[in-house]
């Protein structure tokens, strides 16, 4: 098992027999948390530990669950993440400085 830790197992969400959204995201916090992956590898180990097909992984995202991997994969260069309509951090600086010395 990856020297993870050993949860018993009414702990252990992965070891459950119908694995749900709930499920996944307590089964991928608890694998960030106490043994160091990172979320990606935490849902991909999720998925193998359960023999399921990595399409599968879609319907088990949480919203948040989702959003945190999408964080981990812009921060690693692994997806464009939109950057919308904003300002850069010195634009907007410079248009507050601007407004105040007016």
């Amino acid at each position: 098992m990856l020297g993870m830790k050993e949860m018993s197992l009414s702990d252990n969400p992965i070891e459950q027999k119908i694995m749900t959204r709930k499920r996944f995201s307590a089964a991928v916090e608890h694998l960030v948390a106490n043994n160091n992956l990172s979320y990606i590898d935490a849902a991909a180990y999720v998925i193998e530990e359960r023999g399921m097909d990595y399409k599968n992984m879609k319907k088990l995202l949480t919203d948040s669950l989702k959003q945190k991997i999408e964080e981990e994969a812009a921060s690693l260069n692994l997806i464009r993440v939109k950057k919308g309509n904003k300002l850069p951090i010195w634009m907007t600086l410079l248009n507050h400085t601007n407004y105040i010395m007016h």
